[in-house]
């Protein structure tokens, strides 16, 4: 078979996670180390009897474990080639017909939907309203930050209020005590006082509430802009007549010449 295309590679990572590649080199890192330890065991093994007549053989056993280890790596090399160069081409590959036709799909594609022009325009349109919806949130919660801070504020200056009226209802003053004894009676004048206060917040509230304020202000914008537009096609129009007079004005004679009356017609006796 073929050798893996780019493509078929890409898509065959994203699907395992790893390179496929990966996965060979593991087994021949694999079987290299099984094969290391097996020289090992050998050289400990011969090197434990090396001396034999009298006679040392370490050196000779270690250039002879040398030499197999290196045979044993060219012959897993050679051979474990051969393995990759077989599942690459025809394991872990994914048939470029499949990836023509588009008919593969990963796990995390299984979901995905094509869509047409008619789908697109549709999610466009959703996608400004649900922008619009949230530009108006924003635009509510600016409003409503703003109220908050002006309701604080109030709030402030009511304490103030509160406090400087509550030192003067206490008179600690002696000085003041005679003026206040003939501002009496001050609970009922503050209780309508307070009653007057209330129900004009609750009419404020009912027809100048921040709804009805946009209201209005939205119709008078309307408004003038219905004005602007009838005063421009008034002045565009009343322009338009005084030119057209002004040309057939200008079109006219300058001078009406007036002829002599033939007066051999009239019967004169």
């Amino acid at each position: 078979m073929s050798a893996p295309t780019m493509n078929s590679t890409s898509v065959l990572t994203e699907h395992l996670q790893y390179p496929a590649i990966s996965l060979v080199d593991d087994i021949i890192n694999a079987v290299n180390e099984i094969m290391y330890r097996c020289t090992a065991a050998m050289e400990k093994y011969l090197l434990e009897r090396s001396v034999v007549d009298g006679e040392d053989y370490t050196e000779e056993v270690r250039v002879g474990i040398a030499k197999l280890e290196t045979l044993l790596e060219s012959s897993v090399d050679k051979n474990f080639d051969k393995l990759e160069l077989y599942v690459l081409r025809n394991v872990l590959r994914i048939p470029q017909e499949l990836l023509d036709a588009n008919v593969f799909r990963l796990a995390h594609q299984r979901d995905f939907e094509v869509i047409d022009d008619s789908q697109w325009e549709a999610s466009g349109r959703d996608l400004q309203e649900k922008i619009r919806q949230i530009e108006s949130a924003f635009n509510l919660h600016q409003q409503l930050m703003k109220q908050i801070r002006a309701t604080r504020a109030l709030h402030s200056d009511v304490l103030k209020f509160k406090k400087s009226l509550v030192k003067v209802l206490e008179c600690r003053d002696s000085s003041l005590r005679p003026v206040f004894d003939s501002l009496k009676p001050v609970d009922d004048s503050l209780r309508l006082i307070t009653t007057q206060l209330r129900q004009l917040y609750v009419e404020s509230e009912e027809y100048g509430s921040q709804e009805r304020i946009d209201s209005i202000t939205s119709r008078a914008q309307s408004n003038r802009t219905t004005l602007k537009s009838r005063s421009h096609y008034i002045d565009t129009r009343a322009r338009a007549i005084l030119n057209n007079s002004t040309t057939t004005y200008e079109s006219r004679p300058s001078r009406i010449e007036i002829q002599d009356p033939d007066l051999s017609q009239l019967d004169i006796t």
